[in-house]
């Protein structure tokens, strides 16, 4: 929002200096220098006083005109690398100073009359940026839902745009089916599993989604855990397609993301609001409890709105899920606000769960009357 808001324009008159010079001054045309007798020019001596006017703020502004303005403003020159206004002002040796006074509090009040125009200009101008950079978003995203259901009425691939990140390959292709190990006609049954592979990519799609909630976190500020969860259960949705049905990923329960086979689980994605440590463990047990396949893979997504200090809330999680009894190992080289721990089953002591763990920062600042900025 700072990147779009202007910076008036202020004169710092405390701080204005002075030089003076002589130069010559033509008097062609004064009646009391009697004029030119053979058309050339008549120059007499005279004074140049130049009056040197520090100011801050955006010096492009010096370029517009508010919406009051003067038919006969002053000139001046400016010195937009050094910030500084420079009036000058000359006339015969034989003039009064009270003329030069004059001249420089003329255009001194002329200025200052231009600037508090402009200033109040671009206070209404920056008091709206908010409200207008919203517009925009939202406006944007109802475009963006338009496309989304162009494309889908087509059957019709679509090429990925040059240049545009990539998400880590898997042996996974955009709406098609996830391919879980078919079962046997007869003899041993396999558990079904979801891939390293896919997991990871399942994990990026989550990031992906988490990142642009920071990115404009006072879009999704007003969301609780099921508005959350929604959208990042459409983003899932949106990429992935399971066995037989049009949407892989199911939402069950209040915060909760599966995917399942044969009535387990086996992914899980936890979604929750920050409120402490004991909500932290208490979302780790729900996990431990979904999940009874031998291969179990899920997550744990947090989303700070209400705490200024995201290093300390970063610290508690680091801290407090290896402190659990079920706890084995922590899996290091996770990108920043992430962790990925192993854990336990709480059912089967042999079979071991793949948790990992985003914590997004979705904390808006309140303004002094108290609204989110």
């Amino acid at each position: 929002m700072d990147q779009l808001a202007v910076d008036p324009l202020v004169l710092h008159e405390d701080q204005m200096t002075m030089e003076h010079g002589e130069t010559k001054i033509d008097v062609t045309h004064r009646f009391e220098y009697g004029g030119s007798l053979d058309g050339r020019p008549v120059m007499v001596d005279g004074h140049l006083l130049k009056f040197f006017v520090p100011f801050s703020g955006d010096p492009d502004l010096w370029r517009l005109r508010p919406s009051t303005y003067s038919l006969n403003p002053p000139r001046g020159d400016i010195d937009t690398r050094r910030k500084l206004l420079t009036l000058s002002f000359a006339n015969t040796s034989q003039t009064d100073e009270a003329w030069f006074r004059q001249q420089l509090e003329g255009a001194l009040t002329s200025i200052r009359q231009s600037v508090a125009t402009q200033t109040t200009q671009i206070q209404q101008y920056n008091a709206s940026l908010l409200r207008a950079v919203q517009e925009v978003v939202a406006h944007r995203r109802e475009q963006l839902s338009k496309l989304h259901g162009l494309v889908a009425s087509f059957t019709i691939p679509l090429a990925k745009k040059p240049g545009m990140p990539e998400y880590k390959p898997v042996d996974v292709s955009l709406r098609r089916q996830i391919q879980l190990p078919k079962v046997p006609a007869a003899g041993f049954k396999p558990e079904p599993a979801i891939s390293d592979e896919l997991y990871e990519a399942i994990l990026a799609n989550i990031r992906h989604m988490g990142t642009t909630f920071e990115c404009t976190p006072q879009t999704y500020q007003p969301l609780g855990e099921d508005g959350l969860r929604d959208i990042v259960l459409a983003s899932l949705n949106s990429v992935y397609q399971g066995r037989a049905a049009g949407e892989a990923f199911r939402h069950y329960g209040k915060t909760d993301i599966r995917i399942e086979e044969d009535t387990r689980s086996a992914f899980v994605a936890e979604c929750k609001l920050w409120a402490g440590e004991q909500v932290l463990v208490g979302a780790l047990e729900q996990l431990l409890d979904y999940l009874t396949w031998r291969d179990c893979k899920a997550s744990l997504v947090l989303f700070n709105k209400g705490v200024a200090g995201f290093a300390a809330i970063q610290e508690t999680i680091k801290a407090a899920l290896p402190a659990q009894a079920n706890f084995l190992r922590e899996k290091s080289g996770q990108p920043a606000g992430e962790w990925r721990f192993v854990f336990r089953s709480r059912e089967d002591a042999g079979r071991e769960v793949t948790v990992h763990v985003f914590c997004f920062n979705l904390f808006v600042a309140p303004d002094r009357a108290g609204r989110r900025r």
